[in-house]
């Protein structure tokens, strides 16, 4: 019964991952149509993180999302 059960929570897992790495591979042009644009790129997620939640701040954008698009992060923002 246990095997069972261990089984079925790595078939979750997986199901997990595969699901989250389909989300992030969104094409741009999705992206666009739901309102996301992208910025510009960094080379650490801290830089990354601090201009997106400067561009809240200061552009009145109301979402922002560091994305790994090799070899940089990329700012996507959404009013």
């Amino acid at each position: 019964m246990r095997q069972k059960a261990a089984r079925f929570g790595l078939t979750l897992a997986v199901a997990g991952t595969l699901a989250a790495g389909a989300l992030a591979a969104a094409t741009p042009a999705s992206a666009a149509a739901t309102g996301w644009a992208p910025y510009k790129g960094y080379r650490t997620l801290q830089n990354c993180v601090s201009a997106g939640t400067t561009m809240l701040v200061t552009k009145g954008y109301k979402e922002y999302d560091c994305r790994w698009d090799s070899p940089y992060y990329m700012l996507w923002l959404r009013k």
